[in-house]
């Protein structure tokens, strides 16, 4: 999925959750002290959609622990809830919750879910806000350099001398399936219309994005097991070769030349930096 269901450590897991509704677009922090009626308690991940009418508050509780989670805690946290003003709660843990306290939640505003469920249940909203515009970024800077009609390319390229000219033809010819697969990322924002496309349509896993969508795009890049093995890697994965795709047209010209900073400068990530393609 988008990240290891399986973090190591509670701080890990409060970290990931927290992030995730960071990408889908919501004001989230980590470790959130909150007065109740009953005295001061710490929230682990608070979540406020600021694009909402009511502005919508999510709590968080985070238990990384090596058993299902009983209906003790659910109870308290239900509590927190009532007494603070949230509108949705999630207890997010390795193995869910046990039976009772899963009874204890249906008729109540919080919901168990394991890590690999709460990134489930927001992945689409996930795809399309997050993945899909960072992708269209970067990929449209190295369209630029590869798309069939652009004055200021062939100018440009018209100015170099002939080997340098072959060797722009050569990637260009190498990165154009790349360049005009992954600029389309972009297309949802523009017009919902796009979201029946093949190639843009949210992936069932990693493995049918690579079949669907890689196979075409890059069919001669061989992915590591760090990129493959979930979305945010894949992710990183994908920047990186964009990065590094337009910076071999950077070098063959001296700098970006069109007018704008080179590298992923317009590109902004929440994590690692991104790994060596």
């Amino acid at each position: 999925m988008i990240d290891d269901p399986l973090p190591p450590n509670w701080r890990t897991l409060q970290d990931n959750v927290g992030r995730l509704f960071r990408n889908i677009g919501l004001d989230a922090t980590t470790e959130v002290p909150t007065a109740t009626p009953r005295g001061n308690v710490t929230i682990d991940v608070v979540a406020i959609d600021r694009g909402s009418v009511d502005q919508i508050k999510y709590f968080v509780e985070c238990k990384s622990w090596g058993k299902r989670v009983p209906q003790s805690v659910v109870h308290s946290f239900v509590h927190v809830m009532q007494e603070s003003g949230a509108n949705i709660g999630f207890i997010v843990s390795k193995h869910g919750l046990q039976s009772g306290a899963k009874q204890f939640t249906a008729h109540t505003n919080v919901a168990g879910l394991t890590f690999l469920e709460l990134q489930h249940r927001y992945f689409p909203i996930w795809w399309k806000r997050y993945f899909c515009p960072l992708v269209g970024d970067a990929a449209d800077r190295l369209w630029k350099y590869v798309e069939d009609f652009n004055t200021v390319r062939d100018e440009k390229r018209a100015e170099l001398p002939a080997a340098k000219q072959a060797k722009f033809d050569e990637l260009r010819a190498r990165h154009y399936a790349a360049g005009f697969i992954f600029s389309m990322f972009n297309m949802p924002s523009v017009s919902p219309l796009f979201d029946a496309n093949p190639v843009l349509t949210v992936p069932e896993s990693v493995d049918a994005f690579k079949q669907q969508v890689l196979a075409k795009a890059l069919p001669g890049v061989v992915w590591n097991s760090k990129t493959t093995g979930t979305f945010r890697g894949m992710l990183n994965g994908l920047l990186c070769y964009l990065n590094d795709a337009e910076l071999e047209f950077n070098e063959l010209f001296g700098c970006y030349i069109f007018g704008e900073e080179a590298g992923l400068s317009g590109v902004s990530i929440e994590g690692p930096p991104l790994p060596d393609c």
